[in-house]
């Protein structure tokens, strides 16, 4: 996926930045390069709210990338966040980061699949994930995993994509080939996998509205400033992201796909 390579860009930022390869760095000065879902940190301080998060939770990220949600989330909040990622690459980085930002005793990063990680029962009290769920299949089995790893009363909160419409073979194209989406489901059947896996008060919020004006807002400002990005993270890097950008932007246009945030509990 377009977003996941020419990750030498986030170097190449801090480096216009002032600040070198092994550097310290503060949690701050990453989030214009290490906040990859909508709305950066807004949306992780709201998913803090809406779980009550606090210094003595301890929290499991699904997906978790570079690990911006997650060190923001130590860094904010004060909480334990266990970050689990698939791609060494990305975990890698992410550790390196999180090493350099002094959060290495709040935030833990394994490289997993999500599918097989062998967590503890009951370890966690919350559950939490933006924009990674898409790219995993069996949603049903990852749930039932998440709610063996959630004490009882813990929480989810998930932001993910939906479907609203079926796929035309275009949208199919770039739902797959560019987006690299595997499960992307109506906000019905969202529902109806977090209750078959046990969880209770099952809230979702359609977030299609707000996402499709986010993406259109992306592409377009990612565009103007062509030049002071190429400048930065250099061409290849620059239409690696404008490709993925421009696909996501053009599937909501279609109105096939919809955005959802998740919110349930175990009794």
């Amino acid at each position: 996926m377009g977003l996941y390579t020419n990750l030498d860009r986030i170097e190449r930022g801090l480096a216009a930045l002032g600040i070198g390869a092994g550097d310290p760095i503060s949690p701050e000065q990453l989030y214009p390069l290490d906040q990859w879902h909508y709305h950066g940190t807004a949306a992780i301080d709201a998913a803090a709210a809406t779980l009550g998060l606090g210094p003595e939770s301890r929290a499991l990220e699904i997906g978790s990338g570079i690990g911006g949600p997650a060190r923001h989330l130590a860094h904010t909040v004060g909480c334990r966040v266990t970050a689990l990622e698939l791609q060494p690459k990305l975990h890698a980085i992410a550790a390196d980061l999180t090493r350099r930002c002094g959060l290495g005793e709040r935030v833990r990063h394994l490289c997993g699949d999500a599918l097989s990680y062998p967590f503890a029962e009951a370890e966690f009290d919350a559950a939490l994930s933006w924009l990674a769920f898409l790219h995993i299949p069996e949603r049903p089995r990852l749930l039932a995993r998440l709610a063996r790893a959630l004490r009882p009363g813990g929480a989810c909160y998930i932001e993910d994509f939906s479907m609203r419409a079926p796929f035309g073979p275009e949208d199919l194209h770039d739902l797959r080939d560019v987006v690299f989406a595997v499960t992307v489901t109506s906000i019905g059947d969202y529902e109806r996998d977090l209750r078959g896996a046990g969880f209770v008060d099952v809230a979702a919020e359609d977030m299609t509205g707000d996402w499709s004006s986010f993406v259109a807002a992306r592409l377009s400002s990612w565009r103007a400033d062509r030049a002071a990005r190429v400048a930065v993270q250099g061409e290849e890097a620059y239409a690696a992201q404008e490709a993925f950008y421009a696909a996501v932007a053009r599937l909501f246009e279609s109105g096939s796909l919809g955005g959802v945030r998740v919110v349930a509990r175990l009794p």
